[in-house]
């Protein structure tokens, strides 16, 4: 089974989901260690083209964990998405994509609320993605744990009116 063009290329591919799902319950956190992802992915590209079994055996099983993620996403079926992150970053823990602060943070995560949690990004520090239900719960303790940034995309209702223009600009009102 290949997973791109020939066998030292995999193949990545991305999939628009959000008109059909909408908003995704997830919380991404910064550590505040910046990496350069070809620094870090070398060494794991270089198993690749070499064959280590490792290597080629679990980007096979990352490969197939997207795919079952897709699935899960369009069914929301939050648990599920969840275990296959936490598989994901096990995966990229076990051939060196993964580091102590990144681990720290997901570890965290799952003990606040977490349904999972994976390295997102570089790696070896960098970005993690939570995949939680609970987000104040989780953004509060990964902010006290140190992370550097937290993104948590919020649905809002839409516009909201804060004022009325004659109370904002009484001169034009007036007229």
């Amino acid at each position: 089974e290949r997973l791109g063009q020939d066998e030292n290329e995999p193949l990545a591919t991305v999939e628009p989901l959000h008109d059909v799902v909408g908003e995704l319950p997830i919380v991404v956190a910064h550590t505040g260690i910046r990496r350069n992802s070809g620094v870090v992915h070398k060494s794991i590209r270089e198993r690749w083209e070499e064959g280590e079994e490792a290597v080629v055996e679990g980007y096979k099983r990352i490969a197939e964990l997207a795919r079952l993620g897709k699935n899960a996403i369009l069914n929301r079926d939050w648990e599920t998405l969840g275990a296959l992150m936490d598989e994901n970053h096990a995966i990229q823990r076990s051939l060196g994509g993964s580091g102590p602060q990144n681990d720290h943070l997901i570890e965290v995560a799952r003990r606040n609320g977490a349904l999972g949690a994976k390295l997102a990004g570089a790696g070896q520090g960098g970005t993690i993605v939570a995949l939680t239900l609970e987000p104040d719960r989780t953004v509060r303790a990964m902010r006290e744990a140190g992370a550097d940034q937290i993104l948590w995309p919020r649905p809002v209702e839409g516009v909201t009116v804060e004022a009325s223009w004659q109370h904002a600009v009484p001169e034009v009102a007036a007229s």
